[in-house]
């Protein structure tokens, strides 16, 4: 069975964090000015009077905020700071925290913050949108979502589905008569004594 799905990327100041806490015990020298300032290698070459210098590589250990997962990244340059990535949790409740709805009202918004904002639109989704999967999977894992769920099917049950007049035609074209079409045509026949 899997434990994670999809990748997660690093904030740069998370990263930087966990150089920061790496490098505690470096001792004052060029690999600890590479680490932790801005400094380019031709500065810092400068700085100690080396002709040649290539920085030591750091191991970082990062830790997930939501569930205390480790992480270990090696880095070899500062380039490869900015674009750490990790396996993002499948925890319900950690998912809800990070995904996004992929589009619509509330676009690159969490699952959790549209939740909180509005749950209706959570189960609107949930029941109608085709495909998304991690998506309406992070919907499952809400406390209380069951709830709006049912709610909106008992909604949908009961209130008749409201047809444009070109879907009307479809329907009526294909065979299939809404009570909203039957009554209209009806209407036409009979006037609306029929």
């Amino acid at each position: 069975m899997r434990q994670w799905c999809g990748r997660e990327q690093w904030r740069l100041s998370q990263v930087q964090a966990a150089i920061t806490a790496a490098m505690k015990d470096e001792s004052e020298g060029p690999d600890r000015d590479y680490w932790t300032t801005g400094a380019s290698r031709d500065e810092i070459k400068a700085k100690y009077g080396l002709k040649k210098y290539k920085p030591k590589p750091v191991t970082v250990t990062l830790v997930r905020e939501c569930c205390g997962k480790c992480f270990t990244h090696v880095l070899k340059s500062r380039e490869s700071a900015k674009h750490l990535t990790d396996y993002k949790c499948r925890d319900a409740e950690c998912r809800g925290r990070t995904t996004v709805m992929p589009f619509g009202k509330y676009a690159w918004l969490t699952v959790a913050l549209v939740y909180e904002k509005d749950p209706s639109y959570v189960a609107w989704f949930h029941d109608t949108v085709d495909g998304c999967d991690e998506v309406k999977e992070a919907i499952r894992g809400l406390p209380g979502i069951e709830t709006h769920l049912t709610a909106f099917r008992q909604k949908q049950r009961l209130s008749p589905k409201q047809l444009t007049p070109t879907q009307q035609e479809v329907e009526w074209l294909m065979g299939k008569f809404s009570s909203e079409t039957v009554d209209k045509v009806c209407e036409e026949l009979f006037g609306e004594e029929g």
